[in-house]
């Protein structure tokens, strides 16, 4: 709910006490409801950013960006302060983009739930002092999918052959890896058993190229797009109608990843 962050960390303080008290490892899951709306920042963040733009439900959502990084920096004190930062792993990563409108606290096309950059583009930052050294890889393509087996890799248990993901501390895996898939479904899913019932589009990004194949049960009105995300980091020129061969090949990974048929 809207307690956890927003009035500080106690409960999860209290967690981590009550796991050092009875010896005993601790797995603490911190997703608060910000820097989602509502958007009500502290007065002082707030003034901090007004000036920055004369947009002021920006200035908000900017407030509400850094309350949160306060917040991961109480988290990450009290790891230090308690001589628990070598022997715990962090991982911090978004659920999806927010690109807020100028005009009201709300995000604004082609950002979250879209199958835009804006929406699906997001950091994946792992913190172990002592043991991962400092480093940005703006290059290499990674995914939510390779959280999983990093982890188990960094405490030495072996990684289930059926998870898709790699572990992003394998230099040479990063390396070998040219294409990551996704898939944009409704806000609220139909079946969880059957996720096609609410699927709107698939994608995949290989290499400086990012296809986006709608699905015709969901997006009937959609057209194939097709984007150079490097030349054109917010996908504004479809480049399908010239890259047939291209669309083709691309197509036809997506359809290896995923097959779906049509509806």
């Amino acid at each position: 709910g809207l307690t956890i962050g927003r009035q500080g960390l106690k409960p999860v303080f209290d967690f981590m006490d009550m796991a050092q008290e009875q010896q005993k490892p601790f797995f603490v899951y911190y997703a608060p409801f910000m820097p989602h709306t509502p958007h009500t920042p502290p007065q002082r963040l707030l003034d901090k950013y007004k000036d920055k733009t004369p947009h002021l439900p920006i200035a908000k959502y900017w407030a509400m960006c850094e309350w949160f990084d306060e917040t991961i920096g109480d988290l990450l004190g009290y790891l230090d302060d308690h001589k628990l930062a070598e022997n715990t792993i962090v991982v911090y990563v978004c659920d999806n983009g927010w690109i807020n409108m100028e005009d009201a606290s709300r995000y604004a096309p082609r950002s979250k739930r879209s199958q835009y950059e804006g929406g699906i583009r997001n950091p994946i930052s792992f913190r172990w002092p002592g043991k991962i050294q400092p480093k940005m890889d703006e290059t290499h393509l990674a995914s939510s999918i390779d959280i999983v087996p990093t982890l188990l890799t960094a405490v030495g248990i072996d990684v289930p052959k059926r998870l898709q993901g790699i572990n992003l501390a394998d230099a040479a895996a990063v390396e070998k890896r040219k294409a990551i898939f996704g898939e944009i479904l409704e806000h609220d899913i139909q079946h969880m058993t059957d996720p096609v019932a609410s699927l709107r589009f698939r994608w995949v990004i290989d290499g400086e190229w990012k296809l986006i194949v709608p699905h015709a049960g969901r997006e009937p009105n959609a057209e194939v797009e097709l984007f150079h995300i490097t030349d054109d980091p917010f996908e504004k020129h479809n480049l399908a109608s010239t890259e047939a061969a291209r669309v083709k090949a691309l197509t036809a990974e997506i359809d290896a990843w995923w097959p779906v048929a049509a509806p």
